[in-house]
């Protein structure tokens, strides 16, 4: 993925192209699945860019909709890219997400379809919908 790919991501939203956010979206962009804040972090070392900034610039990402957190129950917040398409605060996640009960990795299942639940009591409006499944990855099951 490239820098412009990033600059496409930060500008569709409004949000400011600083270098530490470009290289944070140009992060997430190649990441193989969902981050911690340490992960990135770490894998952010060689930018100008402490721990506050990082967590800043990802509420940042988070309250436009390009970027999704993952509370997998952990108490350790994971964030992703959105590829839903969808930059509205609240959106909600458009697909599930699988964490291994084994090694604690955590998966965006793109490739899976949320379901469609309607809430039929009078009062009620849903403003997010997440979904979470646990269990084995396949990594863990021929261990």
């Amino acid at each position: 993925m490239s820098r412009a790919a990033a600059e496409e991501i930060l500008s569709s939203v409004g949000l400011k192209k600083t270098p530490g956010r470009l290289a944070l979206v140009h992060l997430l962009l190649k990441a193989e699945g969902p981050l911690t804040h340490q992960e990135i972090a770490q894998k952010m070392k060689g930018f100008a860019l402490n721990p506050v900034s990082i967590y800043r610039s990802l509420d940042a990402f988070v309250h436009a909709g390009i970027v999704h957190r993952v509370d997998t129950g952990e108490r350790v917040g994971r964030f992703a890219l959105c590829v839903c398409g969808n930059h509205e605060e609240g959106h909600g996640h458009c697909h599930p997400h699988f964490t291994c009960k084994s090694c604690g990795k955590t998966e965006c299942l793109e490739d899976q379809v949320m379901p469609d639940l309607a809430v039929t009591r009078p009062g009620y409006t849903v403003h997010e919908v997440e979904l979470y499944l646990w269990g084995i990855c396949a990594s863990c099951s021929v261990k």
